[in-house]
């Protein structure tokens, strides 16, 4: 068994196998600094793959949820 790297589920930021609100709430916590994401957590988060989690990511990733 090897891993590769960066194979992150993005948007599943709570991991449960489903991008909904949940993840978004999580997602507003990393920015708003009241939350500290993990490697994984980070990586799920920033959707756009830019190295910032922002609102650019939540917009993504609503987009996600909205069937977009």
């Amino acid at each position: 068994a090897g891993g590769g790297g960066g194979s992150c589920n993005a948007g599943d930021i709570n991991d449960d196998g489903i991008i909904n609100v949940l993840d978004i709430v999580t997602m507003v916590n990393f920015i708003m600094g009241t939350q500290t994401p993990s490697d994984d957590q980070a990586c799920a988060s920033d959707a756009n793959e830019d190295g910032i989690i922002n609102v650019l990511d939540i917009v993504l990733i609503v987009n996600i949820i909205m069937g977009g």
